[in-house]
């Protein structure tokens, strides 16, 4: 039941997320913005700044995340949500929650895994109008009944290594597709390889593991709110 509440709470703060973004127009923004918390209304209240001797009315939303996505596989769970925010052009951050169990993907222990994922696209620009490649670095945290922080006593000293967080580089591809709608301007389908840092430890230093055996292969889909 744990691990449910977790997939919970994570839904919650999602649609928490985006009720500001899909109401935010005109006058009908005001109004849902008088009725959120304090604390939400401090932090999308309009502001102020001046620039040289220039007054610029700005209206401060960065708790709101720009991208939803959706994915199958990729070492996060057999399928995973996520939400993620554009920082910059080249530098994108995404945190997804994923779940893995007999049912849902063959495994034989439950598995909730949170993952925060820090992509960086080789360009600014989409390559052929339409294709972005990409590399990075993901921070997953797995929660199942044979993972642990710190490994028990009956484990031999340096021999096995913690298995509750790892570090999993990864290089991918999205086609991005612009689209002519209310909430969303654009959508994008993905790919990417990745691997875990025990994974590809275990292939360098041994011959049993070969590298492609390291290596998982995720799909899936971006949408971009505006």
């Amino acid at each position: 039941m744990r691990r449910f509440k977790y997939i919970g709470v994570f839904i919650i703060v999602m649609l928490l997320a985006i009720a500001p973004v899909t109401n935010a127009q005109g006058d009908a923004s005001d109004t849902i913005q008088s009725e959120l918390p304090k604390m939400l209304q401090n932090a999308y209240k309009t502001r102020t700044v001046v620039i040289k001797k220039d007054t610029v009315t700005y209206r401060h939303r960065w708790f709101i995340p720009g991208q939803y996505k959706l994915q199958y596989a990729g070492s996060i769970g057999f399928m995973s949500i996520g939400f993620g925010f554009a920082i910059s052009p080249t530098y994108q951050p995404a945190l997804f929650i994923g779940y893995l169990s007999e049912n849902f993907g063959g495994s034989k222990n439950s598995v909730v895994s949170i993952s925060l994922k820090n992509s960086f696209y080789f360009t600014k620009e989409p390559v052929f109008k339409y294709f972005k490649p990409y590399g990075g670095l993901s921070i997953n945290w797995g929660n199942t009944n044979n993972t642990f922080n710190r490994l028990p006593d009956y484990y031999p000293k340096e021999y096995y290594f913690q298995n509750k967080i790892h570090f999993a580089p990864f290089l991918g591809g999205e086609l991005r597709f612009d689209i002519n709608q209310r909430y969303f301007h654009g959508f994008g389908v993905y790919t990417e390889f990745s691997a875990f840092d025990a994974y590809l430890l275990e292939a360098i230093r041994t011959k049993y593991v070969k590298p492609h055996m390291a290596l998982s292969m995720a799909v899936g889909v971006t949408f971009y709110l505006r």
